[in-house]
């Protein structure tokens, strides 16, 4: 993209020592920029490695657990409380399976913690793009204005 004509008239007034410190200035931003979408890649790469799995575990168990929910009512209730054994499995099945729900939902809010956290990543690495864009401008517009 094209800077605007009164940009390129404002950095084309400046010297040639000036355009060129200009210049220098931008190519260790842009190599900041770089480094940091770097380091932020690594990170959602890292993420992606870790959400995988997890969203594969995650459907397992959920489907484990509704499973386990629905099995729950094939026993008449008139028969557990009839029979001491069974409804001291029946309650001890229920606080497990309450149990094991609390834990796959703290996995849920992982899971949404670290997808979260991989769109932030990847709206970061969006705006530095456009950042190095507008600098990468800049710089053709310096290269425009030492050239004769």
């Amino acid at each position: 993209m094209a800077l605007n004509p009164c940009v390129k008239q404002i950095l084309c007034a400046l010297g040639q020592a000036t355009l060129n410190a200009l210049n220098t200035l931008i190519v260790a931003q842009i190599a900041r920029i770089d480094a940091q979408i770097a380091v932020f890649k690594a990170q959602i790469l890292a993420l992606d490695v870790l959400i995988l799995p997890l969203q594969a575990v995650k459907s397992i168990a959920e489907a484990a657990v509704q499973a386990a929910r629905q099995s729950l009512g094939l026993v008449p209730l008139s028969l557990i409380a009839g029979c001491v054994d069974l409804g001291d499995f029946n309650i001890n099945l229920v606080q497990t399976l309450e149990d094991k729900n609390a834990e796959l939902q703290d996995t849920l809010t992982d899971i949404n913690r670290k997808i979260s956290i991989r769109e932030d990543l990847n709206a970061l690495v969006a705006e530095l793009d456009a950042i190095r864009e507008q600098f990468a401008d800049i710089r053709v517009t310096i290269a425009e204005c030492l050239t004769p």
